[in-house]
């Protein structure tokens, strides 16, 4: 009977790993760079969230690594209710702040800016995860954290300057901290 359950048990264990081995190719694929995108116009854009016209005249949604942004819209009735607990905010608050946030993506994303991303779709939806440096080339999950209207949270990637996840967050970190001292976007009391 130890025989079979240990039998068994190495047998999930090998199905687990051979998943893992399968997936890992897809984490190893480099950021793909694309100069020259534009800002499309589109209900679903917000702070984090947007839709763009790349060089080639496809159109593609993407959403940012390392930040979540407060929705302007949302189907789903508690994906604020992390947000107003992330920066203690009540409702009102951070509908001002969602606006805030997508305002200063929209400004940011005026000129052609750049996406770097492995084509990762966002989980359920035809989006994307990716990285965007602005015109000025400012980094704008960077940006919207350090203007306190976005979270750190979400999936993590090696940005595009080749830092490791966890140098990237540390750098956020830093920024919001900033952000909290200086009371700005969500961080106002």
């Amino acid at each position: 009977m130890c025989t079979a359950r240990l039998l068994s048990v190495v047998v999930v264990a090998c199905g687990c790993a051979m998943r893992v081995m399968a997936a890992e190719p897809d984490k190893q694929k480099p950021l793909e760079r694309i100069d020259g995108c534009i800002l499309v116009e589109n209900r679903w854009n917000d702070g984090d969230t947007f839709r763009a016209k790349l060089p080639d005249g496809r159109e593609e949604s993407f959403r940012l690594y390392f930040v979540d942004a407060p929705e302007l819209k949302t189907r789903l009735l508690d994906r604020n209710d992390d947000a107003r607990a992330y920066f203690e905010i009540d409702a009102d608050a951070l509908a001002n702040l969602a606006k805030e946030a997508a305002n200063l993506t929209k400004e940011q994303l005026a000129a052609p800016f750049t996406i770097y991303t492995r084509w990762r779709p966002v989980f359920g939806s035809n989006r994307y995860y990716g990285f965007v440096i602005t015109a000025d080339g400012a980094d704008l999950s960077a940006l919207l954290v350090s203007r306190g209207v976005a979270a750190i949270r979400g999936p993590r990637n090696k940005a595009p300057d080749g830092r490791r996840p966890d140098a990237y967050l540390a750098s956020l970190n830093e920024l919001e901290k900033q952000a909290k001292e200086q009371a700005l976007g969500g961080w106002k009391r």
